[in-house]
């Protein structure tokens, strides 16, 4: 029902809106609604992550899938799943994309989130993944800018960053799952 909650909440802003009306007249409820639901600007197309996660592979890294636990080397495809899928929270942020079995993330993840169980095991993968984005100087940087924007993190994690982005993306996965009610797995 949170589809159904978000749009009439989307709807009912717009319409307070438009009756509020700016002086100069340019809160029209088609402004506010584009307003409301605008694609943010750093979502970009994944063939930069896919890339640089190719290139971990080819140099021997191996992931495994958070989920399955299913090893995810050179000649085996993976996706780069969302932790938080696009439906939920629509962000290409390299906190939030992990290589993972495809089967299981289009067949079963889907757009869900993972449950508490889920994210307590799929901690060291996690980990293990954050620790080898930071292995190269462009996933580093990238890594980096992206948690910067998105959590509040002391300065003095430098040693164990990788553990602590960890816990704040498993704290704010299940803080979104709480808030929104979405459907977990």
């Amino acid at each position: 029902m949170t589809l159904w909650i978000e749009a009439l909440c989307l709807h009912e802003w717009c319409l307070l809106s438009e009756a509020v009306q700016l002086a100069d007249g340019t809160a029209d409820r088609g402004t506010i609604y584009r307003l409301l639901t605008a694609r943010p600007d750093n979502r970009r197309p994944l063939t930069w992550e896919r890339h640089q996660i190719d290139l971990l592979l080819l140099e021997g890294m191996i992931f495994t899938c958070p989920w399955t636990q299913k090893t995810l080397t050179q000649h085996r495809p993976y996706d780069l799943d969302h932790l938080i899928p696009i439906a939920v929270y629509p962000t290409n942020e390299l906190w939030n994309l992990i290589p993972s079995d495809p089967a299981f993330n289009q067949h079963t993840k889907r757009d869900r989130l993972p449950s508490a169980a889920t994210l307590a095991r799929a901690q060291p993968q996690l980990i293990l993944a954050y620790r080898q984005y930071d292995t190269t100087q462009r996933l580093q940087r990238a890594l980096h800018e992206d948690v910067a924007l998105r959590f509040s993190l002391p300065t003095s994690v430098a040693n164990h960053f990788p553990e602590t982005v960890t816990t704040a993306v498993l704290s704010f996965i299940e803080q979104l799952a709480l808030a929104r009610n979405s459907p977990r797995f």
